[in-house]
């Protein structure tokens, strides 16, 4: 599996010792929820920062997404999937 490079920067710092690394993935992944609210905080700093004095269509070109995506993620929304809600069964 091919990491993006800052995933891979703190996979690679992980200790050798099978014990250590155990309880140094559980903190990761008890972080995630936080991380992700963190992350796309600033990701939308970032493209808003692009945003200057540039349209839609330019920022989405360097970030190769749609213009629309790239508006969205500016103001915050996410990109995750909806789940339709299922009928209660009888």
């Amino acid at each position: 599996m091919k990491l993006p490079p800052a995933i891979a920067a703190l996979h690679n710092g992980l200790p050798d010792d099978p014990a250590e690394r155990a309880i140094a993935l559980g903190a990761a992944l008890a972080a995630i929820p936080t991380l992700q609210s963190d992350l796309r905080a600033a990701r939308a700093e970032a493209v808003t920062t692009l945003k200057e004095g540039r349209t839609w269509d330019q920022v989405g070109e360097l970030l190769q997404l749609h213009p629309a995506r790239a508006s969205q993620i500016a103001r915050g929304i996410t990109g995750g999937t909806k789940t339709k809600a299922t009928e209660p069964s009888d």
